[in-house]
């Protein structure tokens, strides 16, 4: 898949040749997919074909079925996501262990072994885990994709894990009952049309699944008849979505789509005279029958039920993000509210039942105790994309942060996400217009959800540009969108620690500075912005510069007032031109240069500004992309190249890329380009490729992206030669983004293994090209060296120190720097020592200890057990700080 590199020579002689991407050949190019691609080239739905590392580094979900299970104790929490099993830290809330696994769909806790977890895969893996060592245990392989997997326990005895699955012949479900000693299939439970869920009984008795309204009930345990049993069934007038057995096995919750809860009583009796029935003996068994009493709270469907250890509780969650605890005994209700995110699954605790995981559908795990009803922490994964009412992706942001070197994304609530893509997590968030989580249904006509729309940060940082949306009604009514610009800066660091900064609820505070809301514009365009810039030449903020362009045509230059804040910042921001398109249509991209001195804008033909004065530059006319005479598409994407005088544009249907010292197309690559993105420093160009899936109906809901693969091109160099392919299977990226990587390598290579980090549909990260400088300072900061075997230290002090042993070059450096500080002989002083405590006169005395000769043993010690500077230096410190005694201190 790797696209033909053209001639440069031929292309540069001829002012306004074009050259094309498939060469002399007149045909489509081979989609990326169809290439032959090895197991090491492939990572999470992106393939390579151009040399360069791939590597999936973050992202994607927390918990790809929203359940996970505790283990040690409640001291781990762990959670399958699409490769692996991440092991959470409870007290720390941070990742310890990664088990690599192939599409976890269910992990379950062990009931008899404190660290042993159950995890069934859609390959049709069933694996056994310890978690605390990391070590596989057991591993079977099966014929058919895993779906779910329980273990009761109990009754039903220590070597019984019951699996649903999807039969690989006619894609029905079944249920089966597996032997973890012996690794084969001892019972078959169910035939059903499609795979279920499972839930069993805390006494390992009962398992229960769903079939759209009806409710299948086996007894697994010791005393069932027969050595097949047959299923209590109870049925529904709505569809059901949640279930739950109490720790007594009388009553059995089932949550509907209209959020009742309904609790059937004496089941456990029912099935028991099922069995009784199987074996001969004349009973009346009716699941419909059974006594049962009713609840309404829920507006809309029940998406979680749990009961509690006692059973003197029912734990319920939905769409309105609020935890509603049920008292069996009087039917009162309790509620814990707020969460930030509707409730998809509950986890509890065996040890201390009053601790409770809370999966939100916003990707986070919510740690609460009932018993104070506080959530005590949050394990926050990176959020999901905003989706519509059909389940579609808004416009929605994703950019990158210079100073603080994050992936910035936007999130529900009109927020934007600070996530470190190195490390993996959740970094912070800025509340662009603050709203709390409203309940809204995935009905077509439910009013659009608030989000930000478009972002844009400065080359340096200081300066980050936004537009949030939001409306009371569903999305097709453009109308009744209102759409607010904020420009905001970055407060100077010697602020960031100010009282007066805390309390001003116009400071957001943020990695690499807090941010300063400087100026607010309503309804900046007649029509809704379509696409905004931030100048990236600008050396100081007083010659900072933004543009908007909007679908009534008219493109907006932004600059600061003049005045400046205390802490600053610019008092307010102001529009100092506008211009309308010649053509008078939609403004559909626009971008500035390299280095600011251009910008353009685009709808079916391009123009490009001088922004300083506002005046026009020149006109770019697309070749026609079809030799019948078809109309010009509008332009979806443009993007200048730094370093050289190349411009890119592309419209759906051809890539185009033009010599701006002749103003002629020097490249035409005829292919269906549909986004691009430049890096800001080096002569790098990525292109988004969108092909048919052959194995689909071509026509077919393809407007939405959902039918249409793509690959991603990069461009390098003054040539713009095609330097290597990259395929996307799940759809066109949400972005590419160019951080900061091995300058040095990426000049030895000209630029063709720059770091590139590709963010997909379902927010993964994953890196193409050279390490990038934040993996590298994780590393270094961690003192992880990649290659060698994966352990966990604990220290004092709170930190967990994940990864290798230390790497061995800091020992080089720890043994200059003990000569340097040697040399200086601090240690020798006449002055008396005897008001010092002999433990504070070790370094590290006070904090465990780590040797009698201070020294020599500073330089061994990790740097968070390194004492305050008043022990290293006393006698140095105390008389740098010294100060005067009042008459009246003690």
């Amino acid at each position: 898949a790797t696209m033909p590199r053209t001639t440069p020579s031929s292309a540069r002689d001829v002012p306004g040749a074009v050259a094309t991407a498939v060469g002399s050949r007149s045909r489509a190019p081979t989609p990326a997919s169809a290439t032959t691609t090895t197991k090491s080239e492939t990572t999470r739905g992106v393939a390579a074909h151009g040399g360069d590392a791939v590597r999936r580094i973050a992202g994607g979900a927390l918990s790809r079925s929203h359940s996970g299970a505790y283990a040690s104790n409640g001291g781990l929490l762990v959670t399958n996501s699409r490769d692996a099993l991440r092991v959470y830290d409870v007290a720390r809330g941070r990742v310890v262990r990664e088990l690599a696994t192939r599409d976890a769909r269910r992990v379950t806790a062990s009931p008899y072994a404190r660290s042993i977890v159950v995890c069934g895969s859609s390959d049709g893996t069933l694996t056994v885990w310890d978690v605390e060592t990391g070590k596989m245990q057991r591993k079977y392989e099966f014929p058919f994709e895993i779906v779910d997997v329980v273990y009761p326990g109990g009754e039903c005895g220590k070597d019984c894990v019951f699996v649903s699955a999807r039969a690989r012949e006619d894609g029905g479900g079944r249920v089966y009952r597996v032997s973890l000693m012996k690794g084969k299939i001892v019972e078959h439970l169910a035939k059903m049309s499609a795979p279920c869920m499972l839930t069993c009984s805390a006494s390992g008795a009962y398992v229960a699944c769903v079939e759209r309204r009806t409710v299948y009930v086996w007894g697994v345990g010791k005393e069932r008849g027969g050595n097949a049993s047959r299923a209590l069934k109870m049925h529904r007038t709505k569809d059901i979505t949640a279930l739950a057995f109490s720790h007594d096995d009388e009553t059995l919750a089932v949550g509907d789509s209209t959020g009742r809860i309904v609790m059937f009583h004496g089941f456990a009796r029912a099935v028991k005279n099922l069995q009784n029935e199987a074996q001969g003996e004349k009973t009346e068994v009716n699941g419909d029958a059974l006594p049962s009493t009713t609840s309404h709270w829920h507006s809309r469907a029940v998406g979680c039920l749990h009961f509690s250890g006692d059973g003197a509780h029912l734990f319920s969650g939905g769409e309105e993000a609020v935890l509603v605890i049920w008292n069996l005994q009087d039917g009162k209700k309790t509620y814990l509210p707020r969460l930030g995110a509707p409730l998809k699954s509950i986890v509890s605790q065996r040890e201390d039942p009053s601790r409770l995981a809370l999966f939100g559908s916003d990707n986070a795990v919510r740690l609460v105790n009932v018993a104070s009803l506080s959530v005590e922490g949050t394990i926050q994964g990176v959020r999901p994309a905003v989706l519509d009412g059909e389940r579609q992706h808004y416009t929605s942001a994703v950019v990158y942060d210079p100073r603080a070197d994050l992936a910035v994304l936007s999130a529900a609530g009109a927020a934007l996400q600070f996530y470190d893509y190195a490390r993996d997590d959740h970094v912070a968030d800025l509340a662009v217009a603050p709203r709390n989580y409203v309940n809204t249904s995935d009905e077509v006509d439910s009013p659009m959800e608030s989000h930000v729309a478009h972002a844009a940060f400065s080359r340096d940082g200081r300066v980050l540009l936004t537009v949030d949306r939001r409306s009371d009604q569903p999305l097709e009514v453009t109308h009744a969108i209102e759409e607010t610009l904020k420009i905001w800066e970055r407060v100077d660091a010697d602020v960031d620690d100010d009282d007066d900064v805390d309390d001003d609820e116009n400071i957001a505070r943020a990695p690499g500075g807090a941010f300063t809301c400087v100026a607010q514009c309503e309804l900046p365009h007649n029509g809704l912005i379509t696409c905004v810039g931030v100048r990236p030449g600008a050396h100081t903020l007083h010659d900072a510069m933004a543009f908007t362009g909007g679908s009534d045509g008219e493109f907006k230059i932004w600059v600061p007032n003049g005045r400046v804040a205390r802490g600053g910042e610019h008092a307010g921001w102001r529009c100092r031109s506008s211009a309308a398109h010649p053509s008078g249509e939609a403004i559909t991209a626009g971008a500035f240069s390299a280095d600011g001195s251009i910008v353009a804008s685009a709808a079916s033909e391009i123009v490009l500004w001088d922004p300083a004065s506002n005046a026009k530059l020149a006109t770019l006319a697309a070749p026609k992309s079809s030799a019948l005479g078809e109309p010009a598409s509008a332009i979806t994407s443009v993007a200048f190249v730094a370093g050289e005088p190349l411009f890119a544009a592309c419209d759906g249907k051809q890539l185009v890329i033009w010599n701006l010292q002749t103003l002629q197309p020097w490249r035409v690559f005829a292919m269906p380009c549909v986004d691009l993105n430049a890096h800001p420093t080096l002569p790098t160009l990525a292109a988004t490729f969108a092909y048919d899936d052959d194995d689909h109906d071509s026509n077919a809901d393809n407007s939405n992206g959902k039918k249409k693969k793509c690959f991603i091109v990069r461009f390098v160099g003054g040539d713009a030669a095609p330097a290597g392919a990259y395929a996307c299977a799940d759809g066109a990226p949400s972005a590419v983004l160019f951080p900061p990587g091995n300058r040095a390598l990426e000049a030895s290579t000209s630029s063709a293994s720059a770091a590139m980090v590709v963010v997909t549909r379902d927010r993964q990260f994953i890196r193409i090209g050279v390490e990038t400088n934040r993996e590298a300072r994780m590393r270094d900061d961690m003192d992880i060296d990649a290659a060698a075997p994966a352990v966990t230290k604990y220290f004092t002090g709170g930190v967990v120190l994940a990864g290798a042993p230390p790497n061995p070059k800091l020992a080089e450096y720890l043994a200059d720097a003990r000569k340097r500080v040697e040399a200086l002989d601090v240690s020798k002083d006449d002055d008396d020592t005897d008001d010092i405590p002999a433990r504070d006169r070790v370094i590290g005395g006070k904090f465990g200890g780590v040797g009698k000769a201070p020294w020599g043993e500073l330089f061994d010690a990790p740097s968070h057990e390194l004492p305050p500077l008043i022990s290293l230096c006393p006698h140095f410190m105390h008389a740098m700080l010294s100060r005067q005694r009042a008459d009246d201190d003690e």
